[in-house]
């Protein structure tokens, strides 16, 4: 199947699985957010920060195992994809080891001197913190398991599995939603089981599906690779680490300047940002496999064609549905929530925008990534973004409020935009001019004008379900006619056209 055509199925079955977790992904959260009160869901929301926090070991590990798995895979030479996959697996029964280690330690010290939570829900908070690093151990273990899975681009197979996950955590919302009594912890272990029970199906499924995925330490553990995986993942975990702490201690600064409260409006707006972020990230995550597979082939020619394609559709795909989530924020929230915390909506207001800032170059990291070269472009990264923490305290301390922390986010943004243009360039040899005119250019022209066109009803109607379906409706036609005469150029037109009347006759000869 060529590259164009795999891309387009793989992301309508991501799509898919979207769409049904959007869905029920609100449902659920309203249901816990009532269920658990604003104060027990901000120490959750907290919790799992940290935790998010200190796993950047397997955040960057996932990375370094996708990128060797897909590599392997692009080069067609089945024993090293075999020595591959056991090597990562050894690699990641240690790094869960030391996971579990820097999270028992680092995060009781945390629990001990910096966190802000109400004395009666320390012990509950505490339970919670330990049933997520258990849920994070068998994360770490799964990932070349899961690595597989995406080197093979079996999108089908990985979004059944997570719809079922979705669906068990719906059961479990609507469990805590009748219980009495104890239902942070209740709650937090019934995540961790689900979590374990999806990990295991993942496993047996690959074990059974993939013929590398046949255990055999002794035969295909290779030192050498073992020596190249952990270079590459140990820049790269600088970078996931500086993101992930960056992202995190926005939470715990919150907590320390304004309390528990603060930390359930950014958990809510973080749910809702990070449903809208799936929407553009899918097509990143169909196409990143072939990105790898065209370094690993030699071909880096498609791999920069695909890079541009991935960025400049993923800030469609994203503008498309924030655009009418930004202007309707107000309303929307209280649609779905109800009872609306502080704060909420501006956070996802500058939640939105940072996220469409990061859109224009976050596939050149992938691209960067595919070749290898990581070590001058993270520690370059990672002083632009050291940025954000430092500045935002002083912010504070001066008596700014608390959205301050995401305007300095976005600012960071543009910062590190630059950087990954200038190492897009010279390390995947991407050229900086086409890009901009490609990406940049050909996708903020249609953006504008939409939101434009979308903003009328807000100016004439008042809050009302009948201007949000008019607010979405204008968003989405608009968009759409402006992406088609501004953004896409007549031959990129053509061949989505052409892509998308091969994939409806791959279906309709399958039904037949």
């Amino acid at each position: 199947m060529q590259a164009a055509n795999r891309v387009i199925i793989n992301t309508s079955i991501v799509y898919a699985r979207l769409i049904f977790t959007l869905l029920v992904g609100l449902i659920t959260t309203r249901l816990i957010l009532n269920a658990l009160g604003e104060t027990d869901y901000g120490i959750y929301s907290l919790v799992a920060g940290i935790i998010g926090m200190l796993s950047f070991l397997n955040s960057s590990m996932s990375i370094a195992s996708m990128r060797f798995m897909s590599h392997s895979l692009g080069s067609g030479d089945m024993d090293l994809v075999k020595r591959t996959f056991n090597t990562t697996l050894v690699i990641h029964f240690f790094i869960g080891f030391m996971v579990v280690l820097i999270m028992e330690v680092g995060g009781l010290l945390m629990f001990k001197y910096w966190l802000n939570i109400p004395p009666s829900r320390l012990y509950d908070a505490k339970v919670i913190f330990h049933f997520m690093v258990i849920t994070t151990f068998v994360s770490v273990i799964s990932v070349p398991f899961d690595a597989v899975m995406n080197a093979h681009e079996n999108f089908l197979a990985i979004s059944l599995i997570m719809m079922l996950q979705i669906l068990v955590g719906l059961g479990i919302a609507i469990y805590i939603s009748y219980l009495g009594s104890n239902q942070l912890i209740v709650y937090g272990f019934l995540v961790l089981i689900n979590q374990i029970m999806i990990r295991i199906i993942m496993q047996i499924y690959s074990r059974i599906r993939y013929a590398e995925c046949k255990i055999r330490l002794k035969d295909y553990i290779d030192k050498v690779l073992i020596k190249s995986i952990l270079s590459f993942a140990g820049w790269n975990m600088l970078g996931v680490a500086s993101a992930i702490v960056i992202t995190q201690s926005k939470s715990i600064l919150l907590n320390m300047f304004f309390g528990v409260n603060l930390n359930a409006a950014n958990g809510i707006a973080n749910t809702l940002t990070s449903q809208l972020n799936n929407f553009s990230a899918s097509m990143t995550q169909a196409i990143n496999p072939q990105i790898m597979k065209s370094e690993g082939g030699g071909n880096r020619t498609q791999m920069n064609r695909l890079t541009v394609m991935a960025a400049k559709f993923s800030v469609f795909l994203f503008a498309i549905f924030s655009i009418p989530v930004f202007i309707e924020a107000p309303y929307l929230l209280k649609l779905w929530l109800e009872n609306v915390p502080d704060f909420v909506v501006i956070f996802t207001r500058l939640m939105i925008l940072a996220m469409m800032v990061e859109k224009f170059t976050f596939p050149l990291i992938t691209a960067i990534s595919a070749v290898g070269r990581i070590r001058e472009i993270t520690i370059v990264g990672l002083l632009a973004i050291s940025l954000t923490i430092p500045t935002a305290y002083f912010l504070f301390k001066a008596g700014m409020p608390p959205q301050t922390i995401f305007i300095v986010g976005i600012l960071i943004s543009l910062l590190t935009a630059c950087v990954r243009l200038y190492y897009g360039k010279k390390i995947a040899e991407i050229n900086i001019r086409s890009y901009l005119e490609a990406v940049v250019l050909k996708s903020s022209l249609p953006i504008i004008l939409a939101a434009g066109f979308t903003i009328i009803p807000s100016l004439f109607l008042i809050d009302s379900f009948v201007r949000l379906v008019m607010t979405t409706g204008i968003s989405i036609v608009v968009s759409v006619v402006m992406i088609r005469y501004f953004g896409l150029t007549n031959e990129e037109f053509s061949r989505m056209k052409s892509l998308t009347q091969s994939l409806l006759m791959r279906l309709k000869l399958k039904k037949e």
